[in-house]
């Protein structure tokens, strides 16, 4: 729903209706999971994915028909003939999308909420007597997107949580392709360096927040969990050590640092006479970044938003210190 939000507030800004289809379920393989939007103005306008191109043209032939006055519908999308010529999903899944209107009032509620920061969901009736009746809610349970059986009919829960942060430690030009980087994939960025002459507006004009002062110090208060990721960029014991320290003792679930192979073992030593143990170390992704032979700040900056894409979703194998 982020992905098409902003475009929705501008339909609605110009007085133009708009159908959101939104995918509720799938089975076995599918391009894009629950929680997948794409909305259709009534100017034949398109914004967002449901599954990147498969079944585009027939979800978007299902909106028209909504914003022409039909009823909201379940629509189910699966792989048509063994050739996968005809309208379906080559990958062999099975997709079921939930297409009806969305009106201006919702929009609001739901950017008010984003901009905010609260966690909210989004709840819509699949079924039942009040099929297609939404409501913005506060964020209760699973962060998951889900149907819910009740009584009345089936209810589908898209959770919209605040950003996730990114902590990124070191006001260096590798810390610029990282804040843009980390920014593409959704993360709230606070860039972080105990030297003020390096850690100003005009060198990072579009990071969230902009903070002077000691790293170790600021980590300790600073709002982490699961999903944060953190950048040391530094390379240097006096910052690093410290740092990393507090770091390694939060949830955080991505913990990257700079350095050579030769500066990592020599810092890893240097945690160890601290107290931290084997285990929190094997949560330190060092050298940062995965190995595509990245020289460049932006491309340093690429492999680790790919190695924080991997850690993500589960498909790194090689995790820990590579010292």
């Amino acid at each position: 729903m982020r992905e098409v939000l902003e475009t929705l507030e501008r339909w609605s800004a110009e007085g133009v209706g708009a159908a959101t289809a939104t995918v509720v379920q799938t089975q076995r393989s599918a391009p894009r999971g629950p929680g997948a939007v794409m909305a259709v103005s009534e100017r034949g306008e398109i914004s967002g994915s449901v599954t990147g191109g498969c079944v585009e043209p027939a979800v978007y032939e299902e909106a028209r028909a909504v914003l022409a006055g039909g009823q909201p519908r379940l629509v189910k999308y699966g792989i048509a003939n063994e050739e996968a010529f005809e309208v379906g999903l080559p990958c062999g899944g099975t997709v079921h999308v939930f297409v009806d209107l969305i009106g201006p009032s919702l929009i609001r509620e739901l950017t008010s909420a984003i901009h905010e920061e609260r966690p909210v969901a989004l709840e819509t009736r699949l079924s039942g007597n009040r099929i297609g009746q939404k409501r913005v809610a506060p964020l209760r349970g699973s962060a998951d997107a889900r149907i819910v059986h009740t009584r009345e009919g089936d209810v589908f829960v898209l959770p919209l949580l605040p950003r996730p942060r990114m902590y990124v430690f070191g006001a260096i030009d590798h810390a610029a392709a990282v804040v843009g980087v980390g920014r593409v994939l959704g993360f709230r960025v606070t860039v972080c360096d105990a030297r003020a002459r390096f850690a100003t507006r005009e060198r990072f004009a579009d990071v969230d927040e902009l903070v002077v002062a000691w790293p170790d110090e600021f980590l300790r208060e600073a709002p982490v969990d699961e999903r944060s990721a953190i950048c040391v960029l530094t390379h240097d014991p006096k910052f690093d050590i410290p740092l990393l320290k507090v770091a390694l003792a939060t949830p955080a679930g991505y913990i990257g640092a700079m350095g050579s192979r030769r500066t990592n073992a020599q810092r890893a030593e240097l945690l160890r006479a601290e107290g931290v143990s084997e285990d929190a170390l094997a949560r330190l992704h060092a050298p940062i970044g995965l190995n595509i032979g990245s020289r460049t700040p932006e491309e340093v900056a690429i492999a680790i938003g790919a190695e924080i894409v991997a850690v993500r979703r589960g498909a790194l194998t090689d995790v820990g210190s590579r010292a």
